[in-house]
């Protein structure tokens, strides 16, 4: 062989099946064909796609009204990194990798297409058996059960993926995914298993908008803005941060190193730098994983993250500094006081439960094994639940049930979390103020629940449990509790039970949920009747709070 005649070839099947590899979860092959039906459509098309999951038959099929497929169009479809078509024409757009066909062997088996393309029909049908045939790194047939038949249909693919070999199929997360996309994706309508896919912004009390006009940070991105937000409430972890966008298309979500900085949960947003999707350089800003993952070494990338990281910041130190602030109000120490009285009796609640569980699970055979296996009550003070990292929130010198002293429940935590901007935090004797949980080494005693009163706006729930943080959030501007506390305050009476109530109610659907997550259900009414008992338990041990008011 002459060094003339050696080239750079590809196996096909192995390829196919490396790509496919990509493609682990539900979610994300639901999405590769989602987008496709939402980006690929005719002028003046409303998109929409609906998503059928067959948990039961292990079966998915994903219905769009795009544009469809001629038979040509088939042919550069099943090309293995072929060229976008439409980025070839200059249409800047997701599709960069031709991933589409073998995003459904990431996890079933077999891959059907029927689309119609300007009055014509075509089905195509490629099965795993034949990729994994194919190990001579030919060509892989796909049969053609129909090629370009005449019809009526309007436009429009339908994909479906069958002999799926996941476990369980878990149709909330593809809810959510979707969700999460078309967040940023104008005028798409999804549905799945008849449920319209539903964006909700969270609702914020602040919005800020930063040009990179004059700055360091144009040469390179050009001239965009960054948009930030301040919920009013902590926010979910896929609501947290910066979406960065280009030419429309989300690519991933960032705070850019504020993760886990006091109130860096409260700051969501956005930035469009169309450059991102027309970058060539030889350091590539993303891959054809589809993992929302931005390459920090490229160097658009790098300056994205410098912008958004050193504003985002910025505003994270101002929301630190009003709560600062905040926390030298009177209300505010007494809405402190009493959370950490009903944390207390909470506190004492779990404590007793959980040596309850011990002594009933060592003396039912077997039931030391089950209790030393069990990191539900043998992980004194760190988890509820197998598998969870999540410590139990402990406070120097607050007083909790298995403290000494009589006043020592009355002691303000020392070492707390951050909440509503402005609320939640406290500072040290050096003037430093500290917010994040930390992950503490197993001890000997128990941790426990926090309670906090916060601003989260009248759309929202009367509390909230952020499991992560072991706490219980009672929102004060629900219509219910703003007008308990309407009549004269937070000493009044009213409101003072009202609250117990509310946060006695979160916390036995919290404990029953920690419990489910950690597979301690074995018949689906067992929560129901551990909620009506936790909330019968606490309430009669809570009757002192009631007396005092």
């Amino acid at each position: 062989m002459t060094s003339a005649a050696l080239k750079v070839t590809s196996h096909v099947a192995r390829d196919l099946l490396q790509s496919a590899g990509l493609f682990k979860h539900e979610h994300t092959v639901v999405w590769e064909y989602v987008s496709n039906g939402l980006e690929y459509v005719d002028p003046g098309v409303q998109p929409t796609v609906d998503v059928s999951i067959d948990v039961k038959n292990k079966k998915i099929v994903v219905r769009d009204n795009g544009r469809g497929m001629n038979p040509q169009d088939l042919e550069r479809y099943f090309q293995m990194h072929g060229e976008n078509i439409d980025r070839k024409k200059g249409k800047a757009g997701r599709g960069m990798f031709g991933t589409g066909k073998s995003a459904a062997f990431g996890v079933g088996d077999t891959l059907r297409l029927i689309t119609v393309r300007n009055g014509l029909r075509s089905k195509v049908r490629l099965e795993r058996k034949n990729i994994e045939a194919a190990m001579d790194g030919a060509g892989i047939p796909v049969e053609v059960l129909e090629n370009g038949v005449p019809t009526t249909e309007p436009n429009g693919t339908v994909v479906e993926v069958d002999g799926i070999h996941l476990k369980k199929m878990d149709v909330g997360s593809v809810i959510r995914h979707i969700e999460r996309h078309i967040a940023h994706w104008p005028n798409a309508s999804v549905f799945v298993n008849h449920q319209p896919c539903k964006v909700t912004e969270p609702p914020y009390s602040d919005e800020k908008r930063i040009s990179s006009k004059g700055t360091p940070f144009e040469a390179t991105l050009g001239q965009v803005e960054l948009v930030l937000k301040v919920a009013k409430a902590p926010l979910d972890s896929e609501w947290q941060g910066v979406a960065i966008l280009s030419n429309g298309f989300w690519q991933t979500t960032t705070l850019a190193g504020c993760e886990n900085k006091p109130f860096a949960n409260y700051i969501f947003g956005e930035i469009e730098v169309p450059r991102l999707a027309l970058d060539n350089s030889p350091i590539p800003a993303f891959d054809m994983s589809r993992s929302m993952q931005l390459n920090p070494r490229n160097e658009i990338v790098a300056q994205i993250f410098a912008f958004v990281g050193s504003n985002v910041d910025l505003l994270r130190k101002e929301l630190e500094k009003k709560d600062h602030e905040r926390r030298k109000d009177r209300e505010a120490k007494k809405l402190l006081e009493e959370a950490n009285e009903i944390a207390r009796i909470i506190n004492r609640d779990f404590d007793s439960w959980r040596n309850q569980v011990q002594k009933t699970l060592a003396r039912v055979p077997g039931g030391a094994d089950k209790l030393e296996r069990s990191a539900t009550v043998s992980e004194v003070g760190e988890t509820l639940v197998p598998g969870s990292d999540v410590p139990a929130i402990m406070s120097e010198n607050t007083g909790l049930p298995f403290q000494k002293g009589k006043d020592a429940h009355r002691d303000e935590p020392t070492n707390t979390i951050p909440t509503e901007p402005g609320q939640g935090l406290e500072s040290s004797d050096k003037g430093e103020t500290t917010a994040t949980p930390r992950k503490r080494q197993k001890t000997s005693t128990a941790g426990g629940f926090r309670v906090d009163f916060i601003n989260m706006g009248e759309e929202s729930h009367r509390a909230k449990y952020e499991r992560e943080e072991r706490t219980i959030y009672v929102n004060l501007d629900h219509p219910q509790i703003a007008a308990a506390r309407s009549l004269g305050g937070t000493d009044d009476a009213t409101f003072r039970r009202l609250s117990y109530e509310v946060a006695f109610s979160e916390y036995a659907i919290a404990l029953s949920s920690e419990l489910a997550g950690g597979d301690w259900y074995q018949d689906i009414t067992d929560p129901i009747v551990d909620i009506r008992e936790t909330i019968n338990r606490i309430s009669r041990s809570a009757a002192s709070l009631y007396a005092k008011v």
